[in-house]
């Protein structure tokens, strides 16, 4: 009897688990229908529109405020041509030993002029007595003078170094540098290299760059920090070729802040001989790529945003030099790549529906 209610109460069980898989398998396609319905009920509104074969997306203020959308105003610029080359920041420890070598043999020179006048008080007197009946030795009158030959020959080697020191720092560094090493009044630029606070950069002009004058000023850059540059002074002609083998090269003074001895450079010197060129500075913030090309979403009237393409031909320090675009036009600076994702969910959508 057991072995009966065990065997109907199994059979029961397997006839529930079969009817609930044949259930589920049955009902999965209706529920899929259902799940597809609803969703198609529940669409997201149309943010972006066609005219004229151009993608216009229309954001309400309140989706911008809430999208992180910014937007700046293009500013004129005036381009002047420039020239893009290479530079080396150079070490001057040999520059600044020299200096010091020269300052030190300066002050024993001064220590040895100041005892000629000494030593030749004291021939002089010792002469007189001795002129006046002997009234001191020959010997003593001898040896005062030895020591006169002897500070004057003392002055003697010491101007000899100098001069020795001189010229190996002209032919080293150049004319300029051999009077700075001799020299106590220094410019500010060149004061601070012998501080440390400046740092010396050699660099290549080619042929096609102006030739720097006193007072002249470059722009450089670390090759890894190009965004933020540094104004550079013109100190003189270098005596060395640089290692690109570009035209002539010269020596300029910059900031020491972030740039090291060894390090290469980017440098920028405008070309006063190209004319100059009106437009506007695109900021690199507001600058997409798609397509391997440079896009930028323009505000238009009405809360409405076109993307337009622009060139990256002339890079400047914080974006790029643009004809064609008017000043004041409001451009996104910050959320344009969302912009971009909607306009492009917007083109899959209508592949889709095709």
């Amino acid at each position: 009897m057991n072995k009966k209610i065990t065997l109907i109460v199994g059979l029961q069980a397997l006839i529930i688990v079969i009817l609930f898989w044949m259930l589920v398998f049955y009902g999965k396609d209706e529920y899929e229908d259902y799940q597809s319905e609803h969703e198609e009920e529940i669409e997201t509104p149309d943010r972006v529109t066609e005219k004229d074969g151009i993608s216009m997306i229309e954001l309400s203020p309140e989706t911008q405020l809430n999208s992180g959308i910014v937007t700046s105003k293009l500013q004129e610029y005036t381009y002047q041509g420039a020239v893009k080359t290479f530079g080396s920041v150079v070490s001057i420890d040999k520059l600044i030993e020299a200096k010091t070598q020269f300052v030190a043999l300066s002050t024993e020179l001064n220590i040895a002029r100041s005892s000629t006048q000494q030593l030749q008080t004291q021939y002089q007197r010792l002469k007189a007595l001795n002129d006046d009946d002997k009234n001191i030795s020959d010997s003593a009158v001898q040896e005062a003078q030895a020591l006169l030959n002897a500070n004057q020959a003392k002055i003697q080697a010491i101007q000899q170094q100098q001069q020795n020191l001189r010229s190996s720092v002209q032919l080293q560094w150049g004319e300029l540098f051999a009077q700075l090493t001799e020299g106590d009044k220094l410019a500010p630029h060149l004061n601070q290299l012998f501080t440390r606070q400046n740092v010396l950069v050699q660099v290549s002009l080619p042929a096609t760059a102006n030739v720097p004058t006193t007072g002249s000023t470059i722009q450089i850059a670390s090759l890894n920090e190009r965004a933020s540059s540094v104004k550079a002074i013109y100190i003189s002609p270098a005596t060395n070729a640089d290692i690109s083998g570009i035209g002539k090269t010269y020596y300029f003074s910059a900031p020491a802040e972030s740039l090291r001895v060894g390090m290469r450079v980017n440098v920028i010197q405008a070309n006063t001989s190209i004319n100059k060129s009106d437009g506007v500075m695109v900021p690199s913030s507001a600058v997409v790529w798609h397509g391997g090309k440079p896009w930028i979403y323009v505000k238009q009237s009405n809360n409405l945003f076109v993307r337009k393409p622009i060139s990256t031909d002339t890079e400047l320090n914080e974006g790029w030099f643009n004809q064609g675009l008017p000043a004041g036009a409001s451009v996104v600076t910050s959320g344009a790549q969302l912009l971009l994702s909607e306009e492009f969910k917007y083109l899959i959508k209508n592949e889709n529906d095709d």
